[in-house]
């Protein structure tokens, strides 16, 4: 029995890492490794109540609690500590660039109204390549309802060109976002890609987005907004359908 949950539990986190540092990779759906990290955990637990401490029992228990601890920990994104802009208020000036160099203001975005605007943390990050992703299998159900859909961050657009070319014309990819706008909208992390990903996929060492969604009318007001505090959390879509029922 402990057997069987040690390998649970080692197939679980070899997994993960496999995904997003050998595939580069995310899921949003952490919690299936979760699920199997605490069945093994739960096994290993049974095993020792019935057949007596043991250190197979105890290497088990200890392991997967030693996963929630790491993974909650690196899930965890550090940044600023509220959401400045709320439903209602005016999307702040920004001036950023396309993949392909034009000049794209807020003035744009409102003009192409509804637009949903996600921030995401970087071209390095496989929750990020997840994020966009969601947001491409949701291109139907916003396409219905007119919303133009933008993907913004801090990268350059050479850095965020394979993006543009991987979502194709359905999201249009926005680059060069400043600390400033990232400052007054509430999502600024100033701590920048974790440590691995610097060694890992040579991430830039700067300030980046935490990953957000907002949506914004043709008057240039919020009509929904959503701030990520962990990696593997993101907005429900249904949420985002609902904010543009109040848009004319």
């Amino acid at each position: 029995m402990t057997t069987i949950g040690l390998v649970l539990i080692l197939g679980a986190i070899v997994s993960y890492l496999t995904m997003i540092f050998v595939l580069h990779r995310f899921t949003y759906r952490t919690w299936m490794f979760d699920v199997a990290v605490g069945a093994g955990v739960v096994l290993g637990a049974v095993s020792w109540f019935l057949e007596g401490g043991n250190w197979h029992s105890w290497s088990t228990i200890a392991l997967g609690i030693m996963w929630f601890l790491v993974s909650r920990l690196e899930l965890r994104i550090v940044g600023s500590k509220e959401l400045n802009l709320r439903v209602g208020d005016q999307m702040p000036a920004m001036t950023v660039v396309k993949t392909d160099g034009t000049q794209i203001t807020e003035q744009d975005l409102i003009a192409n109204a509804p637009a949903l605007v996600t921030l995401y943390r970087g071209w390095w990050c496989p929750s990020s390549r997840a994020q966009v992703d969601e947001l491409m299998e949701r291109y139907e159900h916003l396409n219905k309802k007119g919303v133009s859909i933008y993907a913004a961050s801090v990268d350059e657009p050479e850095a965020a060109a394979p993006i543009q070319e991987h979502v194709g014309n359905s999201i249009t990819i926005l680059c060069g976002v400043s600390a400033d706008v990232l400052r007054k909208i509430g999502v600024l992390d100033k701590r920048g890609a974790p440590w691995y990903d610097r060694i890992l996929f040579g991430a830039p060492q700067r300030p980046i987005a935490m990953p957000s969604t907002l949506v914004i009318d043709n008057d240039g007001n919020i009509t929904f907004a959503s701030r990520s505090t962990r990696v593997d959390e993101g907005p429900r879509v249904d949420a985002i359908l609902a904010s543009l029922s109040s848009i004319p």
